[in-house]
């Protein structure tokens, strides 16, 4: 019986031993401070919210260059010009004698198609 008991007190005091050596372990707030709760009063100071928002970044746009823009005149039919020449080579037929009277008519229709041509726009 006296072994039982002295295994138990050795059991104990083993413990016990434990115990005590793991105190400051076990004391939330620092070792010998006076605090009667399990630990000092923790205070939760809510900061400001952050709130990210989205970055819109604008960026110029592409900037493609073209040849300039080629306006083109109606086509005009060549009536005025046709008409001319048939009129200066009649001019030219009355006004020219003789030999040189091909050479009036091919100027007179040369000159009828440039004035026809004007009148023609």
């Amino acid at each position: 019986m006296k072994t039982k008991i002295f295994r138990l007190l050795v059991l104990s005091g083993l413990a016990s031993t434990a115990l005590v050596a793991s105190m400051p372990a076990m004391a939330h707030c620092g070792y010998r401070h006076v605090y009667y709760g399990y630990a000092r009063p923790h205070v939760y100071y809510p900061g400001p919210r952050v709130v990210y928002s989205p970055v819109v970044v604008y960026r110029p746009a592409p900037v493609y260059y073209a040849p300039a823009p080629v306006y083109y005149a109606q086509p005009y039919p060549a009536w005025g010009a046709i008409g001319g020449a048939i009129a200066g080579a009649a001019i030219g037929s009355t006004l020219g004698r003789g030999d040189g009277r091909i050479a009036s008519i091919a100027a007179g229709s040369v000159i009828g198609a440039a004035v026809g041509s004007q009148l023609g726009r």
